[in-house]
C-alpha cells in the first residue's frame, strides 16, 4: 500500500479486495498481520457493528479514539476498537507491526473454562468431561 505499508490477509477480505485464505460469510472475520513504516499510517474501512482489536508485535502504534483522543499501542499490548466505520493506526518513530483481528459479533452467550468457549456452563464441563474420559 502507499507509504510502504505491508499487509498480509490472513482471513477475511480487505477494502481492496484482496482475499485470504479463510472466509467465513456468517462472521466476516478480518485478520489481517500489518507492517507499518515509521511515520505512515494504516487505514482500513470497517463494516459498522463489527468488533475489533489489534495485537501490538513490534514499534509503537498511536490509533486516535472515538473521542478524538490519541491511543498509543505497543507491543504484547491489545488495543479495542468501539464501533466505527474505519481502523487507522500510524507508527511512531520507528517501524511496526501488528495484528488486526475481528469480525461481525454473533450474538450468543459465552461461557469459559480453562482451554474451553462454549454458550453454557454445562457445555463447558461436558468438554472438560470429554476430555478427561478421551472422547474429545
Amino acid at each position: 500500500r502507499e507509504g510502504g505499508v505491508r499487509v498480509r490477509v490472513i482471513a477475511g477480505v480487505t477494502s481492496r479486495g484482496t482475499a485470504g485464505p479463510v472466509r467465513q460469510p456468517l462472521t466476516e472475520p478480518l485478520y489481517l498481520d500489518v507492517r507499518v513504516p515509521a511515520g505512515q499510517a494504516f487505514v482500513e474501512p470497517v463494516p459498522p457493528g463489527h468488533n475489533l482489536f489489534a495485537y501490538g508485535v513490534e514499534g509503537t502504534l498511536t490509533a486516535v479514539g472515538a473521542e478524538g483522543r490519541p491511543r498509543r499501542l505497543a507491543r504484547d499490548e491489545l488495543g479495542l476498537f468501539g464501533d466505527g466505520d474505519r481502523v487507522s493506526l500510524t507508527a511512531d518513530g520507528q517501524a511496526a507491526r501488528f495484528l488486526l483481528i475481528g469480525g461481525r459479533p454473533l450474538g450468543e452467550p459465552v461461557a469459559r473454562g480453562g482451554p474451553f468457549v462454549m454458550n453454557t456452563r454445562a457445555e463447558v464441563q461436558q468438554a472438560h468431561e470429554d476430555y478427561e474420559q478421551g472422547r474429545f
